[in-house]
């Protein structure tokens, strides 16, 4: 009689599977569905296959210092405030949590003012959100990573059109008629550089100029920047806000120096957030939670296509 213990290959040759896909799923680790990793368990169990704990440690992550059983979402962003004061954040972490679905994967959340220096414990993966290009560059070289946005050259990135959204605002407020416009745009990030270029340049095809300053997504900075931008050109008919919360900012200014909005002054936003619905904001949808969830999937599966730029479009409301 044969008296030796069943191996992982016995599972995975009696379950039907890979080895790579029997150790997966024994172990709960990433990359089985919910019924393969039952349908392979039941095997193991029907077998009497018993993991060997130094084996499973290793395969899970879970038996040393260097855990590789979550995906970590590393922000920078130096607003103290910006987790509770900014929209686009949560949406970010509902994609990336659908994203994830069954997968025996923590989804750790970390902001920083500034990017990490210096060897961490690395995760199985990171999603890298407004970080430098040489910081982006050096975290991919420790873990799988997929930047929102595009960032370092040969790493991965998901990112919305924002060019092409900025256009569609400008356009629309040109077709309104609208002629004495400004504009608060953003930090001096990809993202908000895009969009920048893409207002810009429409402007400049209908032949205006533009009455702008530079903000940092937040609301009190665009209130600020609004004053001052009215103080200087105080017949503006049209402001663009590079982000919602930014336009936020800039209706607080209109409204307390009298302007009525759109009647004196059109506003339209960037992101298509809950804060634009409820204010009846005209603001470009961006779909946030596609692009998390796009990223996650990349993570999980490298081997996925490029994502592209997803597309992004107008919703005129009230405000304009």
């Amino acid at each position: 009689m044969d008296k030796r213990h069943p191996t992982l290959a016995d599972v995975a040759r009696v379950a039907g599977v890979s080895k790579t896909t029997a150790s997966r799923a024994i172990n709960g680790a990433y990359g089985t569905s919910p019924t393969v990793r039952d349908h392979v368990r039941a095997v193991a169990a029907r077998l009497g296959f018993a993991p060997h704990t130094a084996a499973r440690a290793l395969a899970t992550g879970r038996g040393g210092p260097h855990r590789r059983d979550r995906i970590e979402v590393l922000i920078v962003d130096p607003d103290p405030a910006a987790m509770s004061a900014k929209p686009f954040y949560g949406r970010v972490l509902a994609g990336a949590m659908g994203a994830l679905g069954d997968e025996d994967l923590a989804l750790e959340v970390r902001r920083v003012a500034a990017a990490p220096s210096g060897e961490d414990d690395a995760p199985f993966g990171r999603l890298l959100i407004n970080l430098p290009e040489a910081a982006v560059a050096a975290l991919a070289r420790r873990s799988r990573t997929v930047a929102l946005g595009r960032s370092a050259p040969g790493v991965t990135f998901v990112a919305p059109d924002n060019d092409g959204g900025a256009s569609q605002a400008a356009a629309h407020l040109v077709a309104t008629g609208r002629a004495r416009i400004g504009a608060v745009f953003g930090p001096s990030t990809r993202c908000a550089d895009e969009r920048k270029a893409g207002f810009l340049r429409v402007m400049a095809g209908a032949g205006l100029s533009v009455a702008s300053v530079d903000g940092d997504f937040t609301r009190a900075t665009a209130y600020a920047a609004t004053r001052e931008l009215l103080r200087r050109e105080p017949d503006l008919d049209a402001v663009f806000a590079a982000c919602d919360v930014t336009a936020m900012g800039v209706l607080q200014a209109l409204r307390e120096t009298g302007r009525r909005v759109p009647h004196d002054v059109a506003v339209v936003g960037f992101d298509g957030s809950a804060l634009a619905e409820a204010a009846d904001l005209s603001s470009v949808y961006m779909p946030v939670e596609e692009e998390a969830a796009s990223a996650v999937r990349r993570l999980l599966d490298p081997a996925l296509p490029p994502a592209g730029r997803l597309p992004t479009t107008l919703t005129v409301r009230g405000s304009s």
